[in-house]
């Protein structure tokens, strides 16, 4: 996964929404991650600052950040694919395993009590097809 600049490519694709988290500030550590490593500020929620990764599939998405008043920014995030003109979406298990590629780099960046380990370990359990087993 790499964070990519996708401004200038956004004819002639339209956004599908694939994944909304509203209580991303119900652990500080996640916003302070976000606001660092992206150097978000509380103006970024008027959409005037865009950001997009491309995960290992190839696949382009765009992640806004939500604020909310009295709340501290970013206080949730929505994530959406960016889709080539009316090609058909992607099978969701594919977009399933760029999420979990996201989620990887959000938990690795963190650290702290969330590792990724923990996370692996879960998704084992919860069978996700694309979660490592842990090494023991």
């Amino acid at each position: 996964m790499r964070w990519i600049n996708f401004a200038d490519k956004l004819p002639g694709y339209r956004r599908e929404l694939v994944l909304a988290e509203t209580r991303l500030d119900h652990y500080d550590e996640f916003r302070r991650f976000f606001r660092q490593e992206l150097q978000l500020q509380p103006g970024d929620v008027d959409g005037g600052n865009n950001h997009y990764f491309q995960a290992d599939s190839g696949r382009i998405y765009e992640v806004v950040f939500v604020g909310k008043t009295g709340r501290p920014f970013p206080c949730g995030l929505e994530i959406l694919l960016l889709v080539e003109d009316i090609d058909p979406l992607p099978e969701d298990d594919e977009i399933d395993k760029d999420l979990w590629e996201f989620l990887r780099w959000i938990i690795a960046g963190v650290g702290g009590e969330w590792t990724l380990e923990a996370l692996e370990s879960t998704g084992y359990l919860y069978r996700v097809p694309f979660a490592r087993r842990p090494v023991k």
